[in-house]
């Protein structure tokens, strides 16, 4: 049976695709990879892997996301940084003095905040110990504060790690859909605590509020990662409403009532108080309600 990443590929893709295969090959070679191991993380044979590398196949949104989890690169670098469905997050922003490149962690770095971020999603940080960490990962205590000044330091990695699948997530899957309605409607489906590696997102930002509001709370760059979010919520329902399909408003305003529902009823699933499909009616009745122009036809006209 035909792959359907190997058909139909239009001479811009076949341009988009040579970007990626090249830039996936450069992320393979600075990882020090091998290819089995990529395409064992990835989830295809290496036969598969290999026409993806020499551009003959499209790499699909769940491969583009392992492919860049794997390397350590984002999805955005690997398709040649053109997409601007999602807003860049601090750490990937040109001229910031935090700012990195394509490769922003050393393999022993990343999984130290790997292995962190899978223990403080599943434990808590108070509960992990440096310990706990340096055994689950397979290295010394030493090791882990020669990249971390502390605990606290490795659990605002952990933050920033959480970051990036999100915004690997919304690059891989949103690039390719052109309607502004369905962009919203998956764009909360990725953002939402659905699934094994969300979840343990939710739970890193969970954690990271409770820790922000206590009276002697702790700096942390989350603030800026909400606002990233927000804007990100703001520009597709500006460009909604530019197209006729949503009601005209304050789409900053909008955005700030829709991410703050989409926080509470995530609150309710993560901790067992409502169910998936109970959070997905709400959301949907309240995009119908609140965002979704009823009548498009006279809007746009």
């Amino acid at each position: 049976m035909t792959d359907p990443s190997e058909v139909g590929v239009s001479e811009v893709g076949v341009s988009e695709a040579a970007v990626t295969a090249r830039r996936a090959k450069e992320a393979l070679r600075t990882s020090e990879l091998s290819q089995r191991h990529v395409a064992a993380s990835i989830g295809i044979d290496e036969t598969k892997l290999s026409k993806s590398l020499s551009g003959r196949r499209r790499f699909s949104p769940e491969e583009l996301l392992a492919l860049a989890t794997a390397t350590g690169v984002t999805v955005r670098w690997l398709l040649g940084d053109e997409s601007q469905v999602s807003a860049t997050p601090l750490r990937f922003q040109p001229g910031s003095d935090r700012a990195l490149g394509a490769f922003p962690d050393s393999s022993p770095r990343r999984l130290i905040v790997e292995t962190a971020w899978d223990l403080f999603a599943r434990h808590g940080y108070e509960t992990v110990r440096i310990a706990d960490i340096a055994e689950a990962a397979g290295i010394s205590n030493a090791s882990i504060h020669y990249y971390f000044d502390g605990k606290s330091d490795l659990f605002d990695a952990t933050l920033d790690y959480s970051v990036k699948l999100a915004f690997d997530r919304q690059i891989a899957w949103l690039d390719e859909i052109p309607s502004p309605h369905r962009r919203l409607e998956r764009l909360l489906e990725l953002q939402s605590p659905i699934g094994r590696t969300a979840r343990s997102e939710w739970s890193i930002w969970l954690q990271t509020w409770a820790r922000l509001g206590l009276e002697d709370s702790y700096t942390s760059d989350y603030p800026a990662h909400y606002e990233r979010w927000s804007h990100t919520v703001a520009s597709t329902i500006e460009a909604g409403q530019s197209a006729g399909l949503f009601r005209p408003g304050d789409s900053e305003a909008m955005a700030d009532e829709l991410t703050s529902l989409l926080d509470g009823l995530g609150v309710k699933v993560l901790t067992g108080i409502m169910d998936v499909a109970t959070f997905r009616r709400r959301l949907s009745s309240y995009l119908k309600r609140t965002i979704i122009n009823p009548n498009p036809d006279e809007e746009s006209s």
